[in-house]
């Protein structure tokens, strides 16, 4: 009961900033409202026992990404000029709106108790007993990391990669954007 509790107010928490990134003039409170709510994220990956994820998520995108577009933000001149309100958002408050409908009508006609009797009917692994086999409710952290040494070692070097090229970029960008606006 009290995990229930917790859950339901971090996804009220999760919720509510995540229209507050929507519907905010300012974008540095924008991008707070964004780093809180992926900490709420991180929460949520610590309460499905993912612990391992959780702290990536903690480290990688509350830490990192939060402090890039923190200092991105400060880094435009025209502030004034960004906050104004985009001429999309009826568009996109309609697609929102469809969209809460949809995953509305999915919540409330699913079948939760036996999606949750076949997992735990199905699985002979469950706390204590699991051995080298994954499933749910087991420690993630090591079985994770093993993962991403050995099978999906070259898919984890490409998106360092990638991260790596998408830095160089923007501050090639930067460095053309600076020159510009010297001269």
């Amino acid at each position: 009961m009290f995990i229930d509790a917790i859950f339901y107010l971090v996804s009220i928490l999760l919720i509510s900033n995540s229209l507050l990134i929507l519907f905010s003039k300012n974008v540095y409170r924008s991008a707070v409202f964004l780093a809180f709510s992926m900490l709420c994220f991180a929460a949520m990956y610590f309460m499905l026992s993912a612990e391992f994820i959780g702290v990536i998520q903690i480290l990688v995108y509350v830490g990192a990404v939060s402090v890039l577009i923190a200092l991105s933000v400060m880094l435009v001149k025209d502030i004034e000029k960004s906050t104004d309100n985009n001429r999309l958002l009826y568009y996109s408050s309609a697609i929102g709106l469809i969209f809460l409908v949809s995953i509305s009508f999915f919540i409330l006609n699913f079948e939760w108790n036996e999606f949750s009797r076949n997992i735990l009917d199905g699985s002979n692994c469950l706390l204590s007993n699991c051995g080298p086999e994954p499933a749910i409710l087991i420690e993630s952290t090591n079985w994770l990391g093993k993962l991403i040494t050995t099978d999906f070692m070259i898919a984890f070097q490409l998106s360092g990669l990638i991260l790596l090229a998408s830095l160089i970029g923007a501050l090639a960008l930067l460095r053309i954007r600076m020159n510009d606006d010297s001269k």
